[in-house]
């Protein structure tokens, strides 16, 4: 496969603008170095990732701002504008003009056409007639086959992005009129429907099990909390009020997830029904779900509420690895600079391209990475972490003396110990990134759980964003 054999509506002007204004993040002085060679490597992908990225965004003959899940047409077809994805990508683009390329016009450029498009799919007529209508086609009319829909996460993530991009075009252009004619009011469309659906059944974001979600419920969470502080500064009390109680209310509810005798997050509640041939395998799944530590990378904020480096986070993230561990024969025997190859859950039959097995999600492996690295610079930030009953199996796989009580105070030779330990595991599993992708830095959806060749719509934006992310964790600079 051929990275850049697709022609661009989006200039070599913007991509050059990206690599020549890029600068490294520096890390905190007590961040650990993990593994130097995969320290080199992901930096070189980081770059190959951004321009796969950017390559899929305004693609010709697509209506400005529309960003593709993946140029791949067919088997499968994710020639689709996604909500969630869109909104995750952007976040990073986000990310990157408010530290890294502050001020860049052509970057900013390619927010403003995100916001142009995303905005006229708030009042686009759609099957589900709401803000939870999950994909678009490239022409930014809706989706009209059948789905699996609302998806109500959506609309928080984008609400999410908006606040970001936001708060930064502010600072850096001092523009107001386009923050309060075009942001405030379209995150406020977002954030009331959030507030009126948020208790609702709706898809889950692997688009196949209708029920209530642990990852829909965080974002959820994360869109209100930064909300509610958006609304203040803009003088709306009221709004800012209902925000945080709301986003209060849900944090309630999501402490229910919490399955105490298993040590695990459950994944979905009230679960009803399904969508796809996948359907029945995501309905009756035991629980175990890479997405509760994906909500906790993307849907967490700084309180230590199902944050990264958090005990019940932490725990489910051993059970999680474990289920995946003994159940694809690429983990079986292997070499010790290579992590476990991770999927989206035990029992997903979904192979990229059609239904026998599931297999490991690229996104899903530097999701671990990124865990690990979010958690180091949290517990960094407080000073060092305390080990619990909870997450005691995680601290066992990287310190054989770790027992319940034991706290790793930072500038420790055990707090640096452990914290090397975690952070050549992260680098294993970036190692196993490395070894599956493409030799050129292509990385579609998946890689086959038996052979370990890459599989399913080729450069997933969303994958090559996922890089991103963890390289900037990996840095001891994690994306908002």
């Amino acid at each position: 496969m051929q990275l850049f054999n697709l022609p661009l509506k989006v200039s070599f002007f913007l991509v050059l603008s990206y690599f020549s204004l890029l600068v490294s993040t520096s890390k905190p002085a007590t961040f650990p170095t993990g593994n130097s060679t995969i320290s080199s490597w992901i930096k070189k992908q980081e770059d190959i990732s951004r321009f796969a990225m950017l390559r899929n965004i305004n693609p010709p003959g697509s209506a400005t701002g529309f960003i593709a899940a993946s140029l791949t047409t067919s088997n499968p077809d994710y020639y689709y504008y996604w909500t969630r994805d869109a909104a995750l990508t952007t976040n990073v683009i986000v990310y990157e003009y408010n530290t890294t390329l502050s001020g860049n016009k052509t970057i900013l450029n390619v927010l403003k056409d995100y916001v142009t498009f995303s905005v006229k799919t708030q009042s686009t007529p759609t099957v589900c007639n709401c803000l939870g209508e999950p994909r678009f086609n490239p022409d930014g009319s809706g989706h009209t086959g059948a789905w699996g829909r609302p998806q109500n996460d959506g609309p928080a993530e984008r609400a999410i992005t908006f606040v970001l991009f936001a708060d930064s075009y502010l600072t850096q252009t001092k523009d107001a009129s386009y923050v309060t004619g075009t942001l405030k009011p379209a995150i406020f469309k977002d954030l009331d429907y959030v507030v009126n659906v948020w208790p609702n059944s709706c898809f889950d974001l692997w688009e196949e099990a209708n029920g209530v979600h642990f990852y829909t419920l965080m974002v959820m969470r994360k869109g209100l909390l930064l909300g509610a502080d958006f609304a203040k500064r803009n003088g709306d009390s009221t709004r800012a009020s209902t925000y945080s109680s709301t986003a209060s209310t849900i944090a309630n509810k999501i402490s229910s997830f919490w399955v105490s005798s298993n040590n695990w997050i459950q994944v979905s509640q009230n679960v009803t029904g399904g969508f796809s041939q996948n359907a029945a395998a995501a309905v009756s799944k035991k629980g175990l779900d890479f997405s509760t530590l994906l909500a906790a990378n993307l849907g967490s904020v700084d309180d230590g509420f199902f944050t990264p480096g958090s005990e019940k986070i932490l725990a489910t993230a051993v059970a999680v690895e474990d289920s995946f561990a003994s159940l694809y024969p690429i983990n079986k025997n292997l070499p010790s600079y290579l992590g476990n190859a991770i999927g989206r859950y035990p029992e997903d039959t979904s192979n990229g391209v059609g239904y026998t097995q599931g297999n490991p999600w690229f996104l899903a492996v530097t999701g671990y990475a990124e865990l690990y690295y979010r958690a180091i610079k949290e517990w960094i930030s407080n000073g060092g972490v305390t080990v619990s009953s909870i997450s005691l199996p995680f601290f066992k796989k990287f310190d054989s003396s770790a027992i319940s009580g034991k706290k790793y105070t930072v500038g420790t030779s055990d707090f640096n110990n452990l914290a090397q330990n975690i952070a050549l595991a992260a680098d294993r599993f970036l190692s196993t990134v490395q070894f599956h992708a493409h030799n050129n830095g292509s990385i579609p959806e998946e890689f086959n759980r038996t052979t370990g060749l890459p599989t399913g719509a080729r450069d997933l934006t969303w994958s090559h964003a996922a890089v991103i992310t963890a390289s900037y964790a990996k840095a001891g600079a994690p994306a908002a």
